[in-house]
């Protein structure tokens, strides 16, 4: 390593081990541990200090001469400048910290349940660890209450907040108390804890409910040049608005099209539509759906391994879990997630969204019909094998620690990686039946759709209500699961659309590595690129040498 090399790490890590102080959530979700008892601290005079950290260290990375480092460390340059940009950005022109009500809830009630649910250490000494936090509550959320310009909130976002923190409090008052019967020594204090947290939460909600809610007029919407600088600068993509916006309707059209050819093999006498309006009804039982996923995600891995498709890295495991109610509101059906780079074990969890007992039978229809046969093979192989899980567990061993966070900057080879997937299955045999064929359509049509809503709602105008009725008339989304996915894409810019683009990236960038290393296998070329970790494509190139 030259002496420029090891100033950046050193440099770097030095950043990086002031924001992890600073965000102990993000610290347990990367799987450091030392402040696993903490939640953030929001006041003022805490945004400063973290606002000012950001400004030095983007001074720092900036005064580096990126020819004076070595290929690998210069890409490592590039993914930590861009994070500091994008946290500065955060900070200073989306400013969630006075507009998203729904941050403060989210934090407390997130980083407490990644402690119940990841298996990282005893029980009894995560319980600990969930003591410190649940502590905290009342302190996070009066702090919230004094950061959020109630007119500057979008009303979305306080419709979504209230919802997730209201369903939230069975967290402190539920799951709490069966899991404190394990810690008798603290038992007690977590009760008394759990019941703090609860009434600083239903605060929280009355506070939304009489003074942002009804005062709640700010515009979700980024606007073009924040959207074309976070395409240019997290993605580093090169597409305006506008080109991206016909990329979306130019794939929307093709998908349809394909879809339509495919419904005629089925049914000539009915439309893709209808082929697949009626598969929706063939699906598991309500209380088989985590075993059906179960089997579907096994039967991924084994086809991985006997097709020799890529690696499975060593050590990783996966669990299949039902979605905790607080999550339910942002996740219509399932999603994944990862284990921290830095955890020692591997293990990822899949959580599946179950139907609620208690809910109107026509909801639950609805939702059982999201989770059909023609759709979970297709899941199971995104989520978990040879997709998200997979992907990341590489990503996970891959490099020093800037390199780990590259996902922080962009999902794009992250959602691209699982979406290609999807194809690359079904070209190779696993996915054999026309529904399934179909089904799959079904799902790019509506990652087609996610380019084309990304782009309208931030930079055309579009509605909430117009997002919803796009997905349901247009891609066949119930409407309950149309209007959790729109409302996930108000406060999230740039990231819906990186599924199918994503895709496209990693095809391009396939085949330019096949033309100057013909001899690799499938295996080979694919375990390869996942050696580089999880950059954006740009950034990749530079890594397999490309560019």
């Amino acid at each position: 390593m030259t002496q420029r090399d090891a100033e950046f790490y050193r440099r770097a890590e030095s950043f990086i081990e002031r924001m992890l102080e600073e965000a102990p959530t993000v610290a347990t979700h990367l799987g450091d541990h030392r402040y696993d008892d903490r939640l953030g601290r929001h006041t003022a005079e805490d945004t400063e200090r973290q606002k000012a950290h950001l400004r030095e260290a983007l001074k720092v990375l900036e005064g580096l001469p990126p020819e004076e480092l070595s290929p690998e460390a210069g890409i490592d340059r590039e993914v930590l400048l861009g994070i500091v940009k994008s946290f500065l950005r955060g900070f200073e022109r989306l400013r969630g910290y006075e507009r998203d009500p729904g941050a403060y809830p989210g934090e407390c009630l997130g980083g407490i349940f990644s402690l119940i649910v990841r298996d990282f250490a005893p029980l009894p000494e995560r319980l600990q660890s969930v003591l410190g936090r649940l502590r905290e509550v009342p302190r996070v959320l009066e702090e919230g209450m004094a950061n959020i310009v109630p007119e500057e909130v979008p009303r979305v976002w306080c419709e979504v907040a209230i919802e997730s923190a209201c369903q939230g409090v069975a967290l402190y008052t539920v799951l709490l108390p069966s899991l404190a019967e394990h810690v008798p020594d603290i038992k007690d204090e977590l009760l008394s804890a759990g019941r703090e947290a609860a009434a600083a939460t239903e605060r929280y909600v009355s506070f939304l409910e009489s003074e942002v809610l009804p005062n709640a007029k700010g515009d979700f919407a980024v606007g073009t040049e924040l959207f074309e600088e976070m395409l240019r600068e997290d993605h580093m993509l090169g597409y305006t608005a506008d080109e991206l916006y016909e990329l979306g309707w130019e794939l929307f059209r093709q998908t349809k099209e394909e879809m339509e050819r495919i419904a005629g093999e089925i049914d000539p006498d009915k439309s893709a539509r209808e082929v697949l309006e009626r598969a929706k009804d063939d699906h598991p039982a309500a209380e088989e759906l985590l075993d059906a996923y179960r089997r579907e995600m096994e039967r991924a891995k084994r086809f991985v391994i006997e097709r020799e498709i890529v690696s499975i890295p060593e050590g990783e495991r996966l669990r299949i879990e039902p979605t905790p109610p607080f999550l339910a509101p942002v996740i219509p059906y399932a999603a994944y997630m990862p284990p921290g780079p830095l955890e020692s074990v591997q293990e990822g969890i899949f959580l599946v969204t179950l139907v609620p007992p208690d809910a109107p039978e026509e909801v639950k229809r609805e939702k059982l019909r999201g989770h059909n046969w023609a759709k979970i093979p297709v899941t199971a192989l995104h989520e978990a094998y040879p997709g998200h899980h997979l992907q990341l567990c590489y990503a996970n061993r891959v490099g020093k620690l800037p390199r780990k966070l590259a996902g922080f900057l962009s999902s794009l080879f992250v959602e691209g990686w699982a979406f290609y997937c999807e194809e690359l299955m079904e070209q190779l045999g696993f996915i054999e039946d026309p529904i399934q064929r179909l089904g799959r359509l079904n799902d790019q049509l509506w990652r087609a759709a996610r380019i084309i809503l990304d782009v309208s709602l931030h930079t055309r105008g579009m509605s909430v209500e117009e997002g919803v009725e796009f997905l349901v008339e247009e891609v066949g989304l119930e409407r309950t699961n149309a209007l959790a996915e729109v409302r996930r894409y108000t406060s999230s810019p740039t990231q819906p659309m990186s599924y199918l683009v994503g895709k496209l990236e990693i095809l391009k960038l396939i085949e330019e590595f096949k033309a100057v290393n013909s001899g690799k296998s499938m295996r080979e070329l694919h375990d390869t690129i996942l050696a580089c970790g999880s950059l954006p494509p740009r950034l990749m190139r530079r890594c397999l040498g490309l560019s």
